[in-house]
């Protein structure tokens, strides 16, 4: 058991937020959906496999749900590894990364369909990013503080996210998750969301000059 320094939101705040999740996913939903079938087409055109994979997540209080992203490495990627953290999240290359992986990660399309995950209420727009169980359980054996995170809801983006603090660093991750978790407003959601907003075209900037 572990135990966190949290004020519980009021109702008026979760219906808030909500109903930001719920209009940001309906949303981008609708809007991109022409952009979905083009990512699609590409997947499908570069390397066997489904479009589609699905992954489970921890969510509030360590329990699961399914998480649904673009695939950007080949089909199988952990069919020998098991459960690992990408090279890529430390600044490195990972092997496994398709020709069209690529472009979807580096410019953050392969996380599109979370958006359906929002819209279902299984994640928020802002939160701590869900970590897969296998990994959370070897994070937790060693630090058993990881919990804290499981507190609210799991997030497309949080302030660890937006300072590029990925599972390769648990204890800088824990820290900034933690941090948002005591500081969590509307008005913080909003500012989180803006400055990845920014981020997003910043990297798109970069890997068109690249």
């Amino acid at each position: 058991m572990v135990d966190i320094d949290l004020e519980p939101w009021d109702w008026q705040d979760r219906m808030t937020k909500r109903l930001l999740d719920v209009t940001f996913a309906g949303v981008g939903l609708l809007l991109l959906s022409p952009l979905v079938l083009v990512i699609s087409l590409a997947i499908k055109l570069d390397s066997p496999g489904s479009i589609i994979y699905a992954q489970k997540r921890t969510s509030t209080f360590g329990g699961t749900f399914t998480v649904y992203k673009f695939r950007s490495m080949v089909d199988d990627a952990e069919s020998e590894t098991g459960a690992v953290i990408s090279d890529e999240d430390a600044g490195g290359v990972d092997p496994r990364v398709t020709r069209v992986g690529r472009i979807l990660r580096s410019t953050h399309l392969d996380e599109l369909p979370q958006l359906w995950s929002i819209f279902t209420g299984h994640m928020s727009v802002v939160g701590p990013r869900p970590e897969r169980p296998e990994i959370d359980r070897e994070i937790t054996a060693d630090m058993i503080e990881w919990k804290q995170r499981w507190f609210v809801k799991p997030g497309l983006t949080g302030l660890a996210q937006i300072n590029d603090m990925t599972g390769h660093n648990p204890d800088g991750k824990l820290q900034l998750d933690v941090e948002y978790i005591r500081q969590q407003s509307i008005w913080f959601d909003l500012q989180i969301v803006i400055r990845q907003v920014f981020k997003v075209l910043k990297d798109v900037i970069k890997y068109e000059n690249s």
